[in-house]
């Protein structure tokens, strides 16, 4: 019995390790999305002033007759 209780108490040991090192992971995880998520944000930003930017542009040139 007491060695039946050694085993079951080892297989939870690992089970809680194992536990900790996948939070550690989708912790990491985490920020590393929110970092992509904001540098995206950031892209899109950028692109649509860049975009603008060459309509007013665009808009200017125009000839007259347009």
């Amino acid at each position: 019995m007491e060695e039946r209780i050694e085993k079951i108490e080892a297989v939870i040991s690992n089970l809680v390790r194992n536990s900790e090192d996948l939070s550690d992971i989708v912790a990491a995880q985490d920020k590393e999305i929110s970092r992509i998520k904001d540098s995206l944000q950031w892209l899109l930003e950028r692109d649509f002033e860049r975009q603008n930017a060459e309509n007013t542009v665009t808009d200017e040139k125009l000839p007259p007759h347009w």
